[in-house]
């Protein structure tokens, strides 16, 4: 039995503990895990392995809209006779795949979030700003480029590779539009007021210059070139003490 867990160092630790415990108990079934290989992403990775034929037993570490790609290269087997939909209850019913099926099991989830630089914001006299409302969030951001405390507010990597936009548009979408997916009954949702006012909010931030349109080698938020960051909780690792 082979795994591959996310390369997030408490994930990593997590995974470890989690296969000692499993091999000690059960000798005749063991588990060998690793991290999932270096990639331009775990999607890319996960495809290519699939295609060698080397694919593990089990990933830990992937994109739910990813799964039907895997599954149309024949890498996936059903799981409906697991206890997906007991343990999960209907909010289960999201990751069944176009045939019924489940081949994924949701087990975790990632919430994103805004991160400001404490420091930055007061550099730009803003000690303890407030960021609930687009208006809000925009005047901040001028006031941040204004006095030069940070090049940009904000550098979503403007790039086009799918995951992107769980880090710009659809994070906000989520929030405007009270929970709302992008796509519903093979129908797109964000053609709306909802999506509109989000896709302005971007459009402003972009032609104002208080976001980069440019790609940016390394951290922008890290090296202070950026005043915010939208990412989730695997980055406060990579923060601390920076």
């Amino acid at each position: 039995i082979t795994i591959w867990y996310s390369n997030n160092a408490e994930e990593v630790a997590w995974g470890k503990q989690m296969v000692a415990a499993w091999n000690a108990e059960h000798a005749d079934q063991k588990v060998t895990a690793q991290e999932i290989p270096t990639g331009k992403s775990s999607e890319e990775v996960i495809g290519a392995a699939i295609t060698a034929g080397n694919a593990p037993c089990l990933i830990f570490n992937t994109s739910p809209a990813s799964v039907s790609q895997f599954q149309k290269q024949g890498g996936l087997v059903p799981l409906d006779a697991s206890y997906i939909e007991e343990r999960s209850g209907d909010v289960a019913q999201q990751y069944k795949s176009a045939d019924g099926k489940y081949y994924q099991l949701p087990w975790k989830s990632n919430p994103v979030m805004i991160f400001y630089n404490k420091k930055i914001f007061a550099k730009a006299g803003i000690p303890d700003p407030s960021l609930k409302t687009y208006d809000e969030f925009l005047a901040a951001s001028r006031k941040v480029v204004a006095s030069k405390a940070a090049k940009f507010a904000i550098y979503p990597a403007p790039s086009n590779e799918f995951y992107q936009s769980w880090f710009d548009f659809y994070p906000l979408y989520a929030a405007e539009s009270g929970g709302k997916q992008l796509v519903a009954d093979g129908k797109a949702t964000f053609a709306s007021d909802e999506g509109k006012k989000v896709a302005d909010f971007w459009r402003t931030m972009y032609k104002e210059k208080l976001a980069s349109q440019e790609k940016y080698t390394g951290d922008a938020f890290v090296d202070g070139t950026a005043a915010m960051a939208v990412v989730g909780p695997w980055a406060i690792a990579t923060y601390k003490g920076k």
